[in-house]
């Protein structure tokens, strides 16, 4: 059960937990606002990714912890497929539809040739899509470079894309991609603004 209970525990920590509300109303105007983690800009405020894991496993599990339970046990897989179900329709904000946008993340290739890379996933944390479970879809987001493309040597470490976001799931062979962004910049990712 370790090995499944740490894959179903990636998932969960592969999700943002949402911040409290604020006492007052912000001062800032009501437009769209990037969040201090870019990447929770992306997940509706009032979406519990712990929550859902804990109504899931309740339902299959009833009072028992996975964690007690054999790795044979088909009621794992009947989690982990109903994670990944819940993961691959988690909640969009439909407000971000065409907004100018920069994100920073890694690089999951998905399209390109020896020199530069035309589509691909950009996830928030490393090894995201290829060594662990996929990401919530509002945490992974299909980049599709104009021109030529982004430099493949760019793809070993993190970097930043602007361009356009569209709200438009996406399947790929990695998981799902509940955003679009039509990359027209990239650049290495420096965490200064």
């Amino acid at each position: 059960m370790k090995a499944l209970s740490l894959a179903l525990l990636a998932l969960l920590l592969s999700a943002p937990v949402p911040a409290a509300e604020p006492s007052e109303p912000p001062a800032e105007p009501a437009d769209i606002q990037a969040e201090s983690n870019v990447w929770d800009t992306l997940v509706p405020k009032d979406w519990d990714p712990r929550a859902e894991y804990e109504a899931i496993s309740k339902k299959i599990y009833g009072n028992n912890s996975p964690d007690q339970l054999d790795d044979t046990d088909a009621r794992a897989v009947e989690l982990f497929d109903a994670m990944q179900d819940a993961w691959s329709n988690a909640p969009l904000r439909q407000d971000l539809d065409n907004t100018p946008f920069t994100l920073p993340g890694f690089v999951v290739p998905l399209e390109g040739d020896d020199k530069h890379l035309r589509e691909f996933l950009l996830v928030p944390y490393f090894g995201a899509c290829i060594h662990y479970p996929p990401p919530p879809r509002n945490q992974v987001v299909l980049v599709k470079m104009q021109g030529e493309g982004m430099p493949v040597d760019m793809m070993w470490d993190a970097v930043e894309i602007e361009g356009t976001l569209k709200v438009d799931s996406r399947k790929t062979e990695y998981g799902t991609a509940g955003y679009v962004l039509e990359g027209d910049q990239v650049r290495a990712y420096t965490g200064e603004s």
